[in-house]
């Protein structure tokens, strides 16, 4: 991705498609940093810069320091394939006496760059974002495989549509979620979906 491209304001409007990545309860550094250095890690991305300009120059240092309710931005970018690199935007949301969040935004004019975009975001008339899902799930797989989390979702603008305290079985067939051993316990939906690594489980 060339450097022009990626700081120009026009690929980073139009709202976010996220995975939106929930540590409860809040507080717990160490679990946030794991993720993060899990991310950083992975074949998926690159990154993290502290702004647009500093793409491939200057990379966050891990761990970072997390203040009470506060929301730190980084950016990167996320490799669907050798061709397909889109620009990303990361941010670690802390809710005091609530969750930790951590969310990986693309933006969604950068969807318009590389595919054929039609409005509304389904996969029906997007069957590209197939491909994008399944790097996503990918992704939260990593992660949980080194700090274990609570609750995901995957969707167009998802974050602060629910979370793990507040979700219901009706939240479930209406958005595309993850759901650890707990959760599924909890929602009654052990063994339904489809299952992933370390008994996670994909529903929608």
């Amino acid at each position: 991705m060339e450097y022009d491209y990626y700081i120009n304001p026009e690929n980073w409007i139009g709202g976010f498609y996220e995975l939106s990545i929930e540590y409860h309860p809040f507080g717990d550094d160490k679990r946030i940093n794991e993720a993060l250095n899990a991310l950083c890690k992975s074949d998926f991305f690159n990154g993290m810069w502290g702004e647009k300009k500093d793409y491939e120059k200057h990379s966050i240092s891990l761990p970072i320091n997390i203040e009470d309710e506060s929301v730190d931005q980084f950016y990167g970018s996320l490799y669907l394939s050798e061709e397909n690199e889109l620009p990303c935007m990361i941010c670690v949301i802390r809710v005091s006496g609530e969750s930790d969040w951590l969310d990986i935004s693309i933006p969604q004019a950068s969807f318009g760059k590389k595919y054929p975009y039609q409005y509304p975001l389904t996969k029906e008339l997007n069957p590209w974002l197939n491909e994008v899902n399944e790097m996503y799930i990918k992704l939260a797989e990593i992660i949980f495989q080194n700090s274990p989390f609570d609750f995901t979702m995957i969707g167009e603008e998802i974050s602060g549509y629910t979370n793990q305290k507040d979700i219901t079985v009706e939240d479930v067939k209406n958005i595309t979620c993850i759901l650890p051993t707990q959760l599924q316990n909890k929602l009654g939906l052990h063994g339904k979906g489809k299952e992933l690594s370390n008994q996670l489980r994909m529903f929608g």
